[in-house]
């Protein structure tokens, strides 16, 4: 009884686990929503249906790009499930390329094409994956990092691919960027830089190498990373290994060896079994290369993907027999090496590698040849564009220039008739005041006339002020000048004084003899105003203010008394 609640009680746990399904935050953009689906990738092992129902949500969304990623996390996870390449995931990557490419959305084609190419990649089809790396190469030069699905984990997996096929410079760059968008103090972080140390190593600059080496010993240790700060104990033995140090090279795979076998990574106890083979061959230590080769052998004959590892320890038989000196263990390490061979042509042998390393470097030489070509022709289009744009700026300015000397003369022709028309009407004044006797009545009829003239010259100069003629009056100057003679000049005053003394004789006299202080000012008011005139009509024919005028008056009043009436009133 108690045996058959525990497996139900199983049941219901295992039943629970494989019903959860995965999350879409529906709050966040498209990008942080699809890079959060990402991150909740799980591994079901070989339980494909369990992979199927967890990913479902996202297949029955209405939104393209969540079936995007849909596919491409079932390809991923069928891969996993075969430890192989397999017609399902072949399949399901194909669906989430077209559809990525059908959408348009760069950036997660990106992320998937850098997927679908690990996954050839992992899996060694080597070839295969150059074209699909390259593809998504050209697109990352043409799209904003930022707008990349999960820029590190795709920048790292390229910089992983190239330094397979030998491009270790190209390595660098691509994990560097990687390393820009990578969380602080992650397993990512200290993956990243532990291999641009080992690539900065294939260059041979060791000072680079120790110092990232040392950046990610540090982060794996800070969170306890013991997968990756083994691993980094095995960069530093083969660091060391390349410095002639090899003792020292011994002990630091030593304890990667150790750690890697207590937390059971198979792929990383092999890596650091067949490294430290090679230094103990190099020291003579034979035997215990043997028992180390012997069970590295075991492992990567068990798994298709590693034979380019069994190759690496058939290649380490081959020399042990050399040192030994024996010929049949020689001959048959070498069939096996031919064997391997022809295995690896289609996978990463070194002339594969070689070979894709060749094919990549020509495919980038193309691509930049052609944005150079694209540059090139740019440019050219850029220059035509700029002369056609020139030329008819030229032809505005041209025309622009003779519509404003046309706007210009017409201007000046109105502004010339305007000062014609008023210095005509000036002229005919004077000639009508010409056939006079010079009367004071003729004065004062030729004075009224004065001053509608000169209210009309003020009127003609405000609106001209305001207008797009200011500056031809402001270079001529001619209604001011036309104004300026309306006003009574010392000669016309003379004439005028004798007219009005003839007229008015007694009054004059009056003027003479009761007000002996009038100024030469004071008689010019004192006699227009006789005539009639107002402080405005006044004021314009002295060319002073009315305020003047007034002030003038007052001075008068104060400084006569009640004689001040007489001033006007007199005969």
């Amino acid at each position: 009884m108690k045996q058959i609640y525990i497996i139900i009680l199983l049941f219901f746990f295992s039943e629970n686990i494989f019903s959860q399904n995965i999350v879409i935050d529906k709050n966040l953009d498209s990008k942080k929503k699809i890079e959060s689906i990402i991150l909740q990738s799980k591994n079901f092992g070989k339980d494909t249906n369990a992979l199927k129902s967890y990913l479902s949500p996202l297949i029955k969304s209405s939104d393209k790009n969540l079936h995007i990623v849909y596919y491409n996390m079932l390809a991923s996870g069928f891969a996993s499930a075969n430890e192989s390449i397999n017609k399902t995931s072949n399949h399901n990557f194909s669906k989430s390329l077209a559809l990525a490419k059908s959408e348009e959305n760069h950036g997660l084609e990106i992320w998937a094409l850098v997927n679908y190419a690990f996954y050839l990649y992992d899996y060694k089809k080597t070839t295969e994956a150059l074209q699909v790396y390259l593809d998504a190469d050209n697109k990352i030069r043409q799209t904003e990092a930022s707008a990349i699905i999960l820029p590190s984990d795709s920048f790292k997996k390229i910089g992983f691919f190239m330094g397979t096929i030998g491009d270790t410079n190209e390595a660098i760059h691509y994990l560097q960027k990687a390393e820009q968008f990578a969380e602080p103090n992650s397993k990512e972080l200290s993956a990243i830089k532990d291999n641009i140390g080992f690539y900065y190593l294939e260059l041979n600059q060791f000072e680079n190498a120790k110092k990232y080496f040392s950046e990610a010993e540090t982060i794996s240790k800070s969170i306890n990373d013991q997968i990756r700060y083994a691993k980094v104990l095995g960069n530093f033995g083969l660091l060391e290994y390349k410095k002639g140090n090899l003792g020292k090279a011994v002990r630091l795979l030593e304890q990667d060896l150790e750690i890697s076998r207590k937390l059971q990574s198979h792929n990383n106890t092999n890596y650091a079994e067949i490294l430290l083979s090679r230094i103990l061959i190099d020291k003579n230590q034979i035997d215990e290369a043997k028992k180390l080769l012997t069970q590295a052998k075991k492992y990567a004959e068990s798994k298709p993907h590693l034979k380019k590892s069994v190759f690496e320890i058939e290649q380490l038989n081959l020399k042990i027999a050399q040192k030994e000196n024996d010929p049949e263990k020689e001959l048959s390490a070498l069939r096996k090496l031919n064997e391997l061979e022809d295995e690896l042509t289609d996978s990463d042998s070194e002339k594969n590698l070689e070979r894709s390393n060749i094919l990549a470097q020509k495919e980038r030489y193309a691509s930049k040849l052609s944005l150079a070509n694209a540059q090139f022709e740019k440019e050219q289009l850029k220059n035509k564009a700029i002369i056609v744009v020139s030329v008819l700026l030229f032809f505005i300015i041209i025309l622009l220039i003779i519509f404003n000397r046309k706007q210009l003369k017409t201007r000046k022709d109105k502004y010339y008739k305007t000062v014609l028309r008023l210095e005509l009407e000036k002229v005919k004044s004077e000639q009508k005041f010409l056939e006079t006797n010079k009367t004071l009545s003729s004065y004062s009829t030729y004075l009224t006339e004065k001053n509608e003239q000169i209210e009309l010259l003020n009127k003609e100069l405000l609106k001209i002020k305001n207008s797009s003629s200011s500056s031809i009056e402001k270079e001529k100057q001619q209604l001011q000048k036309l104004l300026d003679s309306h006003l009574m000049t010392d000669e016309n005053w003379m004439n005028f004084k004798d007219a009005f003394q003839h007229e008015y004789p007694d009054y004059f006299k009056l003027l003479m003899t009761d007000f002996p202080d009038l100024t030469e000012s004071n008689l010019r008011i004192t006699s227009l105003m006789k005539l009639g005139l107002s402080n405005q009509e006044v004021s314009s024919l002295l060319g002073i203010t009315i305020e003047a005028v007034k002030k003038s008056k007052q001075r008068l009043k104060k400084r006569f008394g009640e004689k001040y009436q007489d001033l006007f009133l007199g005969n």
